[in-house]
């Protein structure tokens, strides 16, 4: 409770009945905020107790915003929104923040006034708040939420083929009206589940509740909740039973959702996906709404057909904008009273999207969105996408006129068409469709005066398809014409032509007709004041069609005693009067104008219906604009940029190769004050795993992020940054990135690491860009080593993915002369005595030095701290020069040749001792089941592991010390 003392303007009933029905409500989970609606022409909504904390703070910045409601004893903290501040706060709650949303609404009651649940809402679940989320874009305005934020929940049901895990998928877009199903089998680590999760970009999944599981599926969904939160996806649980089905239950739902062209007979082939689908259909009440029967696009959804990302390569490679950044882009939305929200809230130039995203329409950074998520390892698509990039950067012309006049003013078509299914259009969604229409045709002639070689793709990607629609689409321009007041459009007012209908057009007469009169009128009774001007009558227009008279109060003696005018009010601003005939006037007015507005919107309805029929037409003209957007906005970056982006040669997967010249970080050389070092790559199935060592800060992050980012912009169709590539198509991007850890999970950070460098051990392919930095710092410097050594052998030997290992082991490019796939890449620099200069290239060799305490100087660490630092580095350096071998030990005379050969052989088999210890710890590591343990037994069993390798090691040393003391004796 805060010191606010200032009490709400609410009469102490409705205080009463408002706390003792908030007081009487189940307790809220965290992640939900109850709004109550106070209606009247111009609503607003409170929050109580803790809800209204938080919105103060978050959306107001100041506690000050705070108000009390109730009395004595019983005050309560309350804080009040208006519908504009509604509407924004919203947004930010269920798109960006994933909370859940309760609205009450006050009724009236036949004794009393009363509070009813009438709305509630969940990240993925946005559907009763739809129209308030996406009314920006029938007013023109771009959403924000639509960059990548889509309101879409997934549904899990666990099964079993074959002693493997079978896990049923559903996933829904309730805005969109797309319902996707998937079955895939998948490994202890769930990591195809993983990447599925980014390919959809779930924001909510339902799952089973832990009540009556065995001990098999409860392990598997603890596994599966740790994927999701991985995922930032919120947690539904429901009971176990809502995800059984049969073909019997699911079929009739089915075929009242789909739309007819849907095949739904292949969706019965995956029974355990259809009972998650069962589940997310009860969730969404989608059986509950009538205008959802026929509307849904239903389809089988394979990840495989899509490079796969886990959830840690997606953000390391900055493909989004940070939760931090769209937090803070939201938030200063927020702030303003007068929120429009647009595409450049999310553009930055720090992530892939913010660079990509140049698309004049919300359909096109849509589908970007889509392409980024869901890199196609088609290459037959691929190169498809670089030809249409290509013909619009040959062609500036073409391109110009499709971003400068064809795309800048086309409106969400999808949305429109979905408005128009569900028949909650208006006339001004039917009218942007008929502009829609008008727009195709000179789309077609400015793809037809393309003259390059790609003209044949052109035809065959879009002018064929357009050809295809736009004949029918001329009867519906036509019935537009006819039926809507085009001319009024102009004003931007939406009406019906009064002449579209018979009963219309004699309802615009009379109205014409009784405005005319009460001009007539009003002109009459001015004319009828001899003694007074007739501009110190003013005729005026209240509320409607409601008019009157008015003059000052200095003239108000004209009227006193004047039977004929009946005053209404008087104020300072003057008296307010009317007559006997302009209120009969205005009554007869107000009634014809309800009817001829009744009837308007009986002749929309009409129209809005007409319209469904043309609602396919329209999807497929919605995918082809969207594409051409995209691919649009490819070219006009790579014609803006400087320096130049080129088309790259792409390979099939089997091929191997990656060679990148003078290869750029796309989004990092676009920064202010950056002069970017480009850097060449090659690797094949001979140089597949290649080893970065070189200083702190000098570039290996940067340089290894830099290609995965290249490769998957070359695989969702864009240009890259070099100036020659050749890339062979990647299954996956697998990475092994930063520390970090999962406390809400218990999972510590070398745990994280740990369990990040299994995954992909277990999902890589020969196939995979696997990129590795850091690996092994998140333990003591042996064990990290000693694991960072034998996950690099295991991958170049055993997988053979293309891997970038920047590591500051340096002892790890020792690997380069046992196994022929390692080679080794070193960042360079110069350094003088006082000064590190950084010169950023990558070049063949390895690096034995990391400058860190060069680096804590330069962040102007204290003189002691460094000082201290520099002696026990060197302490460390004289100890590991110090060897335990014979060939260390002093006063040795010379040795003989049997001496030296005994030596070697010494060496040799301390090495192949020291492998074993290495070997034995890793099989044991191996073949402990840790995907049954808990992450905190896991940590236990590891650091058991790790006591006995280091009490073998000692024994070891022990021993040799003392063969070389009795050797010295």
């Amino acid at each position: 409770m805060t010191n606010s003392t200032t009490k709400l303007v609410m009469n102490e009933t409705a205080q009463r009945i408002l706390l003792s029905f908030h007081s009487k409500l189940p307790k809220k989970t965290k992640d939900l905020i109850r709004f109550y609606e106070r209606g009247g022409e111009q609503p607003t909504y409170l929050c109580l107790g803790e809800d209204a904390t938080f919105i103060a703070e978050e959306y107001y910045g100041t506690l000050a915003t705070l108000k009390t409601i109730g009395k004595n004893n019983n005050l309560l903290d309350t804080v009040s929104v208006t519908q504009q501040k509604f509407e924004s706060v919203i947004r930010d709650l269920l798109l960006v923040k994933r909370y859940r949303i309760e609205l009450y609404t006050s009724i009236k009651g036949r004794i009393k006034n009363k509070w009813e649940l009438s709305k509630y809402a969940s990240p993925g679940n946005v559907r009763q708040f739809e129209d308030l989320l996406f009314n920006g874009e029938q007013n023109g305005e771009t959403d924000s939420s639509l960059m990548g934020v889509s309101p879409i929940v997934m549904s899990i049901k666990l099964g079993r083929v074959q002693d493997k895990r079978l896990l049923g998928i559903s996933f829904c877009d309730s805005t969109l009206h797309t319902i996707g199903i998937s079955e895939i089998v998948d490994n202890d680590q769930f990591s195809v589940l993983e990447s599925l999760c980014v390919q959809i970009g779930a924001k909510e999944c339902l799952i089973y509740d832990n009540k009556k599981l065995s001990q098999e599926m409860e392990y598997d969904l603890k596994k599966i909740n740790e994927i999701l939160l991985k995922c930032n996806i919120v947690i539904t649980e429901k009971p176990k039973k809502e995800f059984n089905t049969s073909v019997n239950d699911i079929e009739p739902d089915l075929k009242r959702l789909a739309t007819k062209k849907t095949n739904i007979l292949p969706l019965f082939d995956q029974i355990t996906a259809l009972g998650s689908l069962q589940c997310l259909i009860k969730y969404l009440l989608l059986l509950n709404d009538e205008t959802n029967f026929g509307t849904f696009r239903i389809t089988t959804f394979d990840p495989m057909c899509y490079m796969r990302l886990d959830a840690t390569a997606f953000e390391a490679l900055n493909l989004f904008p940070s939760k931090k950044e769209q937090f803070q882009s939201q938030k200063s939305l927020s702030n303003s009273s007068n929120i429009i929200f647009n595409n450049s809230s999310l553009l930055n130039s720090t992530n892939l999207l913010g660079l990509l995203n140049r698309c004049k329409t919300k359909m096109g950074s849509r589908k970007l969105v889509l392409w980024i998520k869901q890199p196609v390892i088609d290459k037959k698509e691929i190169d498809r996408r670089h030809s249409i990039v290509e013909a619009f950067v040959e062609d500036a012309g073409m391109r110009c006129l499709f971003r400068d006049t064809h795309l800048r003013t086309m409106p969400d078509i999808l949305r429109i068409t979905k408005r128009i299914q569900r028949g909650s259009a208006k006339l001004i969604d039917v009218v942007r469709l008929y502009d829609v229409s008008k727009e195709l045709v000179r789309m077609k002639e400015t793809l037809l005066s393309f003259e390059g070689e790609q003209l044949e793709l052109l035809n065959k990607a879009y002018i064929s398809i357009l050809d295809k629609f736009i004949t029918p689409l001329l009867k519906f321009q036509k019935m537009i014409e006819m039926v809507v007041d085009l001319e009024k459009t102009q004003d931007h007012q939406y009406l019906i032509n009064y002449q579209y209908e018979e009963e219309l057009e004699e309802l615009f007469y009379k109205r014409e007709q009784v405005a005319q009169d009460i001009k007539d009128h009003a002109k009459k009774i001015k004319n009828s004041f001899k003694s007074l001007a007739a501009d110190k009558v003013l005729f005026e227009k209240g509320k409607g069609t409601n008019y009157y008279f008015r003059i000052t109060k200095v003239n108000q003696k004209h009227i006193k005693g004047d039977r004929k005018f009946i005053v209404l009010e008087s104020r300072k601003n003057g008296v307010k009067f009317t007559t006997k005939k302009l209120t009969k006037l205005n009554q007869e007015s107000v009634e014809i104008e309800e009817k001829y507005e009744k009837k308007q919107q009986e002749v929309v309805a009409q129209v809005v219906r007409v319209c469904k029929s043309y609602s396919t037409i329209f999807d497929i003209v919605c995918e082809l604009i969207s594409e051409i957007d995209v691919l649009s906005s490819f070219a006009t970056i790579a014609s803006d940029s400087i320096l130049p982006y080129i088309r790259p040669t792409m390979l099939e997967m089997e091929k191997g190769t990656i060679i990148l010249k003078e290869s750029r970080h796309p989004c990092l050389e676009v920064q202010e004050d950056v002069n970017f070092i480009p850097n060449d790559l090659y690797a094949d199935n001979d140089s597949s795993f290649l080893i970065i060592t070189g200083p702190n800060c000098f570039g290996k992050s940067t340089y290894i992020k830099q290609i995965g980012m290249i490769i998957l912009m070359a695989q969702i169709g864009s240009f890259v940054p070099c100036t020659e590539a050749t890339i062979s198509i990647r299954d996956c991007i697998l990475a092994r990135v930063g520390a970090g850890d999962r406390q809400l999970q218990g999972v510590s950070t070398f745990m994280a690491e740990m369990l990040e460098a299994s995954s992909i051990l277990k999902t890589a392919t020969k196939n995979s860009l696997i990129i590795i930095d850091e690996l092994g710092r998140g333990t003591s410097t042996a064990d990290g080593f000693g694991l960072a050594w034998s996950i690099s052998e295991y991958i170049s030997t055993k997988i053979g993915s293309t891997t970038l290992f920047a590591t500051h082991f340096h002892e790890l490019t020792s690997l380069e002369s046992k196994i022929p796939s390692i080679k080794n890449l070193k960042v360079t620099s110069t350094i003088s005595e006082n000064t590190i200069t950084p010169l950023y290239k990558v070049e063949p060799g390895s690096s034995d030095q990391s400058l860190g305490i060069r680096v804590a100087e330069i962040a102007n660490f204290p003189n002691s701290v460094v000082d201290k630092a520099k002696k026990k580095h060197k302490e460390l350096q004289l100890k590991k020069k110090e060897s335990i071998l014979i060939d260390n030990v002093p006063d040795f005379k010379e040795f003989s040749e049997m001496e030296i050969e005994e030596k070697k052989n010494s060496e040799n088999e301390d090495t192949e001792i020291g492998k074993e210890l290495i070997l034995q710890f890793l099989e044991e590591f191996k073949t402990t089941q840790f995907d049954k343990l808990s992450p905190r037994e896991a940590f236990d069993v590891i650091i058991k592991l790790k006591t006995n390798l280091l009490k073998e090691k000692n024994t070891y040393v022990e021993k040799i010390l003392e063969d070389s003391e009795n050797m010295k004796n």
